[in-house]
């Protein structure tokens, strides 16, 4: 008989991103790490009963979420025009018509449907938003406007498979200067370390390093990297 294909180790998809360099390189994520974000993860649950709305390109990394959450959890996908965000009324009526129950926004996309005060984010069960620098004012306002939706801030590079950490926001704070990362989702690494690679103590300033089974098999025709 024939010997069984590891299909978990072939390739997903290579999708580009520049990081901080500026320069583009091309990330390799095995399916293994798809299904480490989608699959038995602690950042949301997602069942057959849900559907999630698919916002982002999908030269972005933030598509691997909509595309395999939903598929791969026996939910519904409903994929958003691209002008979606030019009129938030017509938002608010794709939300109710297809009775949306989460999705992932970039921050500055969040900032915009904080400020909008639609009505539909208010039946949400998730809504998860990162990818730059937060706005505290506006995650008060959120929380203010829609307390019973559960508001995720994710994190992490396209090297470790979209996400890496998460934090649930419940309320934010007087004076509060930022919003965490969080920690680790399942089956992640996550470690601050200094510049000999040991663990740093609480409250000291290191390098965030971070692996687990979301960790890309490298950088396409770049293996010095």
């Amino acid at each position: 008989p024939l010997k069984p294909i590891n299909t978990s180790a072939h390739l997903a998809y290579v999708m580009y991103t520049s990081g901080s360099t500026g320069t583009p390189k091309g990330v390799m994520i095995e399916q293994s790490s798809v299904v480490r974000l989608v699959r038995n993860t602690n950042f949301i649950e997602v069942t057959s009963e849900d559907a999630i709305l698919g916002l982002s390109s999908f030269s972005f990394d933030g598509s691997t979420f909509d595309v395999f959450m939903s598929l791969l959890n026996g939910a519904r996908l409903t994929i958003a025009s691209r002008n979606v965000f030019l009129n938030l009324e017509d938002m608010n009526k794709m939300i109710e018509d297809h009775e949306i129950s989460s999705f992932f926004i970039t921050t500055a996309l969040f900032n915009s449907l904080a400020d909008s005060g639609i009505s539909s984010l208010g039946k949400l069960k998730y809504l998860l938003f990162g990818g730059e620098q937060v706005s505290v004012n506006h995650v008060r306002k959120f929380r203010q406007l829609y307390p019973e939706v559960k508001l995720h801030h994710v994190y992490g590079p396209t090297e470790n498979t979209t996400y890496s950490t998460w934090y649930a926001i419940e309320n934010v704070e007087e004076g509060a200067i930022t919003i965490p990362i969080g920690s680790g989702i399942s089956n992640s690494t996550v470690y601050i370390l200094d510049d000999s690679s040991k663990i740093v103590p609480i409250g000291v300033v290191g390098e965030i390093c971070i692996g687990g089974e979301g960790l890309a098999r490298g950088y396409l025709n770049q293996p010095e990297l």
